[in-house]
């Protein structure tokens, strides 16, 4: 039996996306609900999970492709017999960071990082440092302008 792995219904007003990460191979064992491969819109990343247990099969998109809602992406067959699946993929995963309402709250929308560490750590830490020292700096000429 062939399960049918789709694209995703993209958010409004977006007609393409692109496979920016693909974490199966073909032949590879997988569970219902792990994650295949991720979708990235100019906003937004949707990761695609496995609806059934079975091994991925028939690739028709690779990294880069862009893509639209509902196009065919692969398929997941069930096992055959005595069939060994292929070994999956190393991949390290830096970020991954979850949407979800919060209930009794207007329906308000918290992501929340749910494993990983944030790719925008390192980033934030260097801009504050040269931020303080900027500050530092301009402060100090300013102050010797007004002091004479």
């Amino acid at each position: 039996m062939n399960i049918e792995i789709l694209i995703p219904d993209l958010p409004e007003s977006t007609k393409q996306a692109q496979i920016s990460t693909i974490y199966v191979n073909e032949g590879q064992k997988v569970s219902e609900g792990d994650v295949l491969f991720d979708v990235e819109t100019d906003k937004v990343v949707l990761e695609v999970v496995s609806q059934s247990a079975g091994v991925i099969d028939n690739f028709q998109v690779v990294t880069g492709d862009f893509v639209s809602a509902n196009q065919l992406a692969m398929n997941v067959r069930s096992i055959q017999g005595n069939e060994v699946p292929n070994e999956s993929k190393n991949i390290v995963k830096v970020e991954n960071v979850s949407e979800r309402t919060v209930k009794d709250d207007s329906g308000r929308i918290q992501l929340e990082e749910v494993i990983g560490n944030s790719l925008f750590d390192k980033r934030g830490i260097i801009c504050g440092v040269l931020g303080l020292v900027m500050g530092i700096v301009i402060g100090a000429i300013f102050t010797a302008i007004l002091l004479g």
